[in-house]
């Protein structure tokens, strides 16, 4: 009986869907669309780019868990994102307001098919008994006038004072927006948030 990795002989459409049900880190159709991207009739080399998406998608979720798990420096809340690209188009990081150095901009540069991981600490101050307060709110526009998103994100704490002590409130910010002339499907959740100072979170992007 031959190996699967030694078959490689065009793939049938009747077997399209026996390949592509064998991953589940994103939807059939956006995976069919990935291995039409690929160029290729051949069983091997679909099944191997597959197989190593599947994989990158597992090291980014790992990387996260790692990263959400771990101790941030005091006074700073820690805010993730998961960035998932299912197209073929790649979006260099344009306008925004994080003081981005050339390396730190052209890493977060967006791949075609490319699934990622963006850490950030923001600077975290609440001093006792202050009032509702913006902690950070920040944006960043990916791509351009033909074809981009624009990302804004933020932290607020509300105060409501109480009796014997007050009642904090974090109210987390994620939004997108296609911003360019042909649109581009994005959207924006919360995946993972705390419940304690400073409220830290990570957000999954994922376009389409």
């Amino acid at each position: 009986m031959n190996n699967l990795t030694e078959n490689t002989q065009p793939v049938s459409s009747s077997i399209y869907e026996n390949l592509l049900s064998q991953f589940n880190y994103a939807p059939l159709t956006i995976l069919y669309e990935y291995i039409k991207s690929l160029d290729t009739q051949d069983y091997t080399q679909m099944l191997k780019a597959l197989m190593e998406k599947a994989r990158q998608n597992d090291d980014v979720n790992r990387q996260l868990q790692a990263w959400e798990q771990e101790s941030v420096r005091p006074n700073r809340s820690r805010f993730l994102v998961k960035l998932i690209n299912h197209t073929d188009q790649a979006l260099e990081v344009g306008e925004n307001d994080l003081s981005l150095n050339a390396d730190e901009q052209a890493f977060m540069n967006i791949l075609p098919w490319d699934i990622q991981a963006l850490k950030f600490d923001f600077f975290y101050s609440r001093p006792l008994g202050s009032r509702s307060k913006d902690i950070f709110k920040r944006f960043i526009i990916f791509g351009d006038q033909a074809l981009g998103f624009r990302f804004d994100f933020g932290l607020r704490v509300n105060t409501s004072f109480g009796v014997i002590s007050p009642t904090l409130t974090p109210v987390r910010t994620n939004k997108v927006a296609s911003i360019g002339t042909t649109p581009i499907k994005c959207v924006t959740r919360i995946i993972h948030s705390s419940n304690e100072e400073p409220y830290g979170f990570t957000v999954e992007i994922t376009l389409s």
